[in-house]
């Protein structure tokens, strides 16, 4: 018996020896994260077409979401935004509406070093809307160039979702997708 363990237990560490290293985990890719999105996020960017120097422009995005069948255990956290034009200022808050155009929350906005996110925390429809706005900079050029929409991590568990996790936590601990477009302003020097 302890001849059959001891071969067990060489060819154990043979085989480790011999077999490829496996790739380190970042911070925002756990080890245990699948490796494609549990829910694909197609996104559609409309922005005011045309505009002036330290005017307003509003952004909608809508959105579908497709779930694969292996997330059903699982949960996602939802920040939408992105990167706005360069001096803009961007969103406070960011408002969601469903596909008949009715109201439903309103998502508070903050900067961070990637661009403008939205804490998306609330019981998002599968189909919707966000619609928000941003100011650009006075010395705006030509064109006004946004790269807008979500930012997800998953998979979650209903314990980890009820938690509420920042962004920084979440990223540590989540594999991180972005589904985002881009969209351009013409800004009017006239």
């Amino acid at each position: 018996m302890r001849r059959v363990l001891g071969l067990t237990a060489g060819l154990a560490l043979a085989f480790t020896a011999l077999a490829p290293a496996a790739p380190a985990a970042t911070a925002s890719a756990p080890a245990s994260a699948p490796a494609d999105p549990l829910i694909s996020i197609a996104v559609k960017v409309r922005a005011t077409p045309l505009a002036r120097p330290g005017g307003r422009v509003t952004y909608v995005i809508d959105y579908a979401q497709t779930w694969t069948p292996s997330f059903a255990p699982y949960w996602g956290a939802f920040w939408v935004g992105g990167r706005f034009p360069a001096g803009a200022r961007g969103p406070s808050k960011a408002t969601l509406y469903d596909t008949a155009g009715k109201r439903l929350a309103v998502l508070p906005c903050r900067r961070y070093a990637d661009g403008t996110w939205c804490d998306a925390h609330v019981r998002m429809p599968h189909q919707g809307r966000i619609v928000m706005s941003a100011r650009l900079s006075a010395k705006a050029g030509r064109t006004a160039t946004a790269r807008l929409g979500f930012d997800s991590f998953e998979p979650l568990n209903e314990a980890q979702y009820a938690r509420h996790y920042s962004r920084k936590q979440a990223r540590e601990r989540f594999r991180e997708f972005r589904f985002t477009k881009t969209v351009t302003t013409r800004v009017r020097t006239r």
